[in-house]
């Protein structure tokens, strides 16, 4: 994981900031999954007989789309979005809250 970041510019302690625990843990080895998903969550899932997918998942994120054990999705900073030749069109704030 290090190695592709490096590839990307990043450097091994910028990787740590941004993604500590999948840092963590990657020093354990990869998955071992071989690139395969068969859906075992989704099969658990119905042989449970669960409403949600998120009864059963490992690490299920919550009803906003966070990963609370990830602090997913985090902060970007500008050159990360300059590098993606992205830009952010984001609403501005309501009176009330910047008053806060």
């Amino acid at each position: 994981m290090v190695k592709a970041f490096d590839i990307a510019g990043y450097d091994q302690s910028v990787v740590k900031a941004k993604f500590p625990a999948l840092h963590r843990a990657f020093q354990y080895g990869a998955p071992p999954h071989a690139g395969i998903a068969p859906g075992v969550d989704r099969i658990i899932m119905l042989l449970a007989n669960e409403p949600n997918i998120r009864e059963v998942i490992a690490f299920p994120m919550n009803q906003r789309a966070q990963d609370l054990l990830m602090g997913a999705p985090g902060n970007v900073d500008q050159n990360q979005l300059r590098d993606l030749h992205l830009k952010l069109n984001l609403p501005k704030k309501a009176e009330k809250e910047e008053e806060a």
